[in-house]
């Protein structure tokens, strides 16, 4: 949106150029500038209609954020959960952002563990805006003021997945976890879940 402001503005400028070029020229050339101010006045008039519509229609199809409360009936590893809602249906949601080790890692178990700790039985809220190729919730998880991706991250339980999420913040995070060698940071060289998933030949976390 920004590109396409400073196009309108660019052409505001040179149709005033045109016109006041039309104020100094002869009469003769007087006729030239002005059709030249006509078209160009068009343009202007063309591209804001359609830079609008775009924008419009890019807010349309934008996904919105899908909110949901459910009980937690499972922590299946330390960045998933099958949670239960209202209507007694099951949802698998993966905490999006992070990726904890895998349970034959070092510190899979104790990720299992902080996450259970943390979640088992809990009502929490789950927000998302998208799944994964296998149905699953991408999803922020909330119980009451914590926010269940970044503690995880905070505690040096899961890494920072940002293969698939850019999250400055949570990058800060997992960098602060790092430097205060919690959790598998304590580790000499701890080994990312998803290289060790590559050298395992087990198949990495599904994609949006």
């Amino acid at each position: 949106m920004e590109g396409f402001f400073v196009s309108i503005m660019a052409e505001i400028t040179a149709a005033f150029s045109v016109i006041a070029c039309w104020r100094l020229a002869s009469k003769r050339n007087r006729h030239f500038a002005l059709n030249r101010f006509l078209y160009m006045t068009h343009q202007i008039f063309v591209q804001s209609v359609i830079g609008i519509a775009f924008s419009m229609m890019t807010w349309a199809i934008a996904p919105a954020d899908e909110t949901m409360e459910a009980k937690v009936k499972r922590v299946i590893d330390g960045d998933s959960i099958l949670v239960v809602d209202s209507n007694d249906m099951e949802f698998e949601a993966q905490l999006e952002g992070i990726d904890a080790p895998e349970m034959k890692q070092e510190f899979g178990k104790e990720s299992l563990e902080a996450l259970t700790k943390m979640l088992k039985d809990q009502k929490v809220k789950l927000t998302w805006k998208s799944k994964d190729t296998y149905d699953r919730l991408l999803a922020q998880v909330h119980l009451e003021d914590k926010h269940i991706n970044v503690e995880m991250l905070r505690s040096g339980m899961a890494w920072h997945f940002k293969r698939y999420n850019k999250s400055e913040e949570l990058a800060k995070i997992e960098l602060e976890a790092k430097q205060a060698k919690k959790g598998l940071w304590s580790q000499e060289s701890p080994v990312a879940p998803w290289d060790y998933r590559k050298e395992n030949k087990a198949p990495d976390k599904p994609s949006k």
